[in-house]
């Protein structure tokens, strides 16, 4: 039993060895077998002989079920039914004619054994192809065995059993048995669905009355009993199953990559419809045979493109083309060079821009001098869109109207003839809007007509020279609300005015007199948003610094508050 048990783990050292070398998995159809097995026994009871003869050997058949897991090991459940017996007279040596006994028993086996395949169970062609081949394996397990024994004492024996021992036997006889199968056997896979095998084994039972005696046949000496068992010999054959093939192309789904299109072994049954050798689901042109390297599609022109991706088909060319020619070597296709003979850029179509402008010599008003394409390659200094050549003021940026010349406010009257160069207005006015007088405004209207005279703007001046602060913060003191709602009313009554308010603080424009500035304009916004005077969206404020000494806040009598406030409709 020890050396069983060491055989065992020697030949699963070798089976996981095995299999780390298997560097072709291939996935194998067919995890269940049903077959046949005829074999026979030879009983080792106390009624044996230590020698090999023909009386004791009885016929054994059965059936059994096998399930694979993996290519290395495999469950067996069987049944198998026969015949024990052994004859004390057929013992060649005549070594127990004293005794004389015999007996036979009917034999039924029902067991479950674990197969080990040291070197695998199957073999496939990396290419999924099945392969003939001979295969051992180990096998061990437990069984229930069955037994009805007749124990005969033959006349004339010098010195038979003890009848009272023989009682005794017939008495506590045992019919059921567990045993402990275990041998060596041989695979071969005669087809993909069909095996034969052949195995040798013994069957270890856990009783002593396989033979139907204990008592009567223990020895005197050590009156130790002796536990029975039984070889066997079987030639087995079975058929697999177990695996759909709903496409009936021989690969069944578990393996079948394409389960449902027809297709070949070697391909995990994906098809190949123009026969290149790549499955069609890895190829990128299925009905036109290419090759692999090409992720098979053709190439007719030899260029190492496929045709589908190659511009030229016909002609040879790099790949950087898209497989077409290009003769003055520019980097631009034959078919696609404007200048095929004459280097030149791809960006013009492989046409020369001798002073690099991006404009084609061909096309180009100023061919020696960098120009935009806007202008016909022709340059503009002050970058007013304006070609110097026809820039009236060719270092100064202007407008097309002003023949080169700025227009700031973009009414169409260059800067240099606008009375109101920063308020669009009317050519036929000199560039002031309608009602202006020489450049003077009488008023200001909003966009929906509303009229805020002169007066009142003069009123709105005089209001933010009013406008204080307590010294040192943004808080507006109680003296200016007056002033403001009057501000107030005003922009009521045209609620769609846009207002800017700014203050000016004595001083430079350093972060922190800017800060305070614009705390101080921010003051005021508040106080106007909190009394509805205007829509947050219709006004905004700023800070700024003031070093104009002519401002009046910095005289004398303005500096009460250092603050000068400017109120700016838009």
């Amino acid at each position: 039993m020890k050396k069983a048990i060491l055989l065992f783990a020697a030949l699963f050292t070798i089976s996981l060895a095995t299999q780390a070398q298997d560097t072709c998995r291939v996935c194998k159809p067919y995890k269940w077998e049903a077959g046949l097995l005829i074999g026979a026994n030879q009983n080792y009871t106390d009624v044996h002989s230590d020698e090999f003869y023909l009386s004791q050997v009885r016929p054994m058949f059965g059936a059994f079920v096998r399930r694979h897991f993996g290519n290395y090991f495999a469950l067996r459940g069987q049944v198998a039914f026969g015949q024990l017996a052994g004859n004390d007279m057929d013992e060649p040596n005549g070594r127990w004619d004293y005794r004389r006994l015999k007996f036979t028993t009917p034999l039924t086996e029902v067991g479950l054994s674990g197969e080990l395949y040291p070197f695998g169970e199957r073999k496939y062609f990396c290419d999924g192809t099945f392969k003939r081949n001979i295969t051992p394996y180990i096998y061990g397990g437990v069984a229930a065995v069955f037994t009805n024994p007749t124990v005969t004492v033959q006349p004339g024996g010098a010195s038979p059993p003890i009848q009272r021992l023989l009682d005794e036997d017939k008495a506590e006889l045992q019919k059921t048995a567990f045993a402990i199968p275990f041998g060596l056997g041989v695979k071969y896979n005669l087809a993909e669905r069909w095996t034969v095998g052949l195995e040798a084994g013994y069957r270890y039972a856990f009783t002593d009355y396989l033979d139907g005696t204990s008592k009567s046949t223990t020895s005197l000496v050590t009156n130790v009993p002796k536990k029975d068992g039984y070889g066997m010999v079987n030639l087995l054959g079975s058929y697999r199953f177990g695996d759909k093939d709903t496409d009936k192309d021989g690969v069944v789904d578990r393996c079948d990559a394409c389960i449902n299109e027809k297709g070949l072994r070697k391909f995990q049954g994906c098809p190949d419809t123009d026969g290149d050798g790549i499955p069609d689901k890895d190829d990128a042109c299925p009905t036109q045979a290419g090759p692999m390297a090409l992720g098979g599609c053709p190439d007719t022109d030899g260029d190492g493109i496929p045709d589908k991706d190659d511009a030229c088909p016909t002609v040879v060319g790099p790949a950087s083309l898209n497989g077409c020619p290009d003769k003055d070597k520019d980097g631009v296709a034959d078919k696609d060079d404007a200048c095929p003979d004459v280097p030149g850029p791809k960006s013009l179509k492989g046409c020369p821009d001798t002073d690099g402008d991006g404009i084609t010599d061909a096309e180009d008003a100023c061919p020696t001098e960098p120009g935009s394409a806007a202008l016909n390659g022709c340059p503009d200094s002050d970058g007013d869109g304006i070609a110097d050549k026809d820039d009236a003021c060719p270092k100064t940026p202007g407008v097309a109207s002003g023949k080169g010349c700025p227009d700031r406010d973009g009414d169409g009257v260059a800067d240099d003839k606008d009375k109101c160069p920063d308020l669009a207005g009317l050519q036929t006015n000199d560039g002031c809007p309608e009602g202006y007088v020489n450049g003077v405004a009488p008023g200001y209207r909003t966009l929906s007509g509303c009229m805020i005279s002169k007066a009142e703007l003069d009123e709105l001046s005089f209001a933010a020279q009013g406008i204080e602060f307590q010294a040192g913060t943004s808080k507006l003191k109680t003296s200016s609300y007056k002033k403001l709602d009057r501000v107030c009313a005003l922009l009521q009554r045209c609620p769609d005015s846009i207002l800017n308010i700014v203050a000016y603080n004595d001083g430079s424009s350093s972060a922190s007199n800017l800060r305070a500035a614009k705390l101080r304009s921010n003051a005021i916004y508040a106080y106007f948003l909190k009394k509805k005077c205007i829509s947050k969206a219709r006004m905004t404020y700023e800070g700024k610094g003031d070093e104009d000494p002519s401002t009046p806040y910095t005289t004398p009598d303005g500096k009460k508050t250092n603050t000068r406030i400017e109120f700016q409709l838009k």
